[in-house]
């Protein structure tokens, strides 16, 4: 393998890394991390106890599953 190619291998690679730490970032961002919600902000039914302790939402499972098709 010459020698071009392998730096040329390795900016790919240092670019594939920057591309995948901006993606996590970004991905971060978007995950909900606040309290939980006490009733479905799309329906305003209540959430029960188990989802909420299980992780932070703000939707009841038929709304967040609705959501996640749309």
């Amino acid at each position: 393998m010459s020698t071009a190619w392998a730096g040329g291998t390795d900016a790919i690679l240092e670019r594939m890394d920057k591309m995948t730490e901006l993606f996590v970032a970004e991905t971060r961002k978007a995950i909900y991390t606040g309290e939980s919600a006490s009733h479905c902000e799309e329906c305003g039914e209540p959430i029960p106890e188990a989802r909420r302790q299980a992780i932070a939402c703000k939707y009841c499972l038929p709304c967040q599953t609705e959501l996640e098709k749309g």
